[in-house]
């Protein structure tokens, strides 16, 4: 069988036979996606989780002006979704899609559910997936409030250099809460 990325990540916590590997991989759906699809809208029910094996998707929400403000990136072994209207099974607030050509894993609510039932190991596998998530989202809230725009950019340029690579400059602009003009002043200041 050949193994796909999700099952090496998993393999990070515990190690799989080839049979609970094969019948892991059964609960998801494998997704061939091309740069700006949509996977989830807002408005609409949040019902998959997805995990990126190549390529990078942006979780994003429309503010009151119509301006996108992207809140999280994932590239490979991350995983996404509107993590708290996938767990009350509720529409989401939010938008996914791709930020370039990607080949992504989801599993629908129910098939999580039903694998957390089968495997309680991996609960104990997803429970540290969301407690990372969670205390990078702390980490997140806490450079908001006290760096400063410049330090921000610098901060996530050097500790994630390849977002910096390969996600486009107003998508980062976005994430990090910067205009992109104001984004190219910090990059352009910085060579100078």
């Amino acid at each position: 069988m050949h193994k796909s990325a999700l099952i090496d990540h998993i393999e990070t916590s515990f190690v799989l036979s080839e049979g609970e590997a094969a019948e892991i991989l059964s609960y998801f759906d494998f997704h061939k996606l091309k740069k700006k699809e949509t996977l989830l809208s807002a408005g609409k029910l949040c019902d998959k989780l997805f995990f990126v094996e190549k390529g990078c998707l942006q979780l994003y929400f429309i503010d009151d002006l119509g301006n996108q403000k992207t809140t999280q990136f994932a590239m490979e072994n991350w995983w996404l979704t509107d993590f708290l209207a996938f767990q009350n099974q509720t529409p989401s607030n939010f938008y996914i899609e791709t930020v370039e050509k990607s080949k992504v894993l989801s599993i629908s609510f129910s098939k999580h559910q039903e694998l957390l039932e089968k495997y309680p190991k991996m609960e104990k596998y997803f429970r540290s997936i969301y407690e990372k998530a969670y205390g990078a989202a702390l980490m997140r809230i806490k450079f908001i409030n006290s760096l400063s725009k410049e330090e921000m950019y610098f901060m996530f340029r050097d500790n994630f250099p390849e977002f910096v690579q390969r996600v486009p400059q107003y998508l980062l602009a976005s994430f990090l809460g910067l205009t992109p003009e104001y984004l190219s002043e910090i990059k352009k200041k910085q060579l100078s």
